[in-house]
């Protein structure tokens, strides 16, 4: 299992079904296989995507993951710009799910 996939599934071990938490894979240039099974996981745990660029939105639209809508990302950005602690987020350090 890539460096990445794990460092992801150590972080999100603790998701149950119908989970809240945004993803956002605005860096992340490529994703593996490993990678794709890890992201379908989330989704199914109820995960959002923030993806704006070209290869995130094809990832949503090729693996059917919920894609955040323009109005939650600004809440998200509203949020953070009052200080308040927005949903979980999380996103590999890399732009890559697979090892560097």
């Amino acid at each position: 299992m890539g460096d990445w996939v794990k460092e992801l599934m150590r972080v999100t071990r603790d998701l149950k079904p119908g989970s809240k938490s945004v993803f956002d894979i605005e860096e992340v240039s490529y994703v593996d296989l490993l990678g794709e099974e890890a992201l379908l996981w989330l989704n199914r745990m109820g995960a959002t995507f923030i993806a704006w660029n070209a290869y995130g939105k094809d990832v949503c639209h090729r693996l059917h993951l919920r894609r955040a809508t323009a109005t939650f990302a600004r809440s998200l950005s509203l949020a953070s710009a009052l200080g308040k602690k927005p949903r979980r987020r999380a996103s590999p350090a890399s732009s890559s799910l697979t090892p560097p």
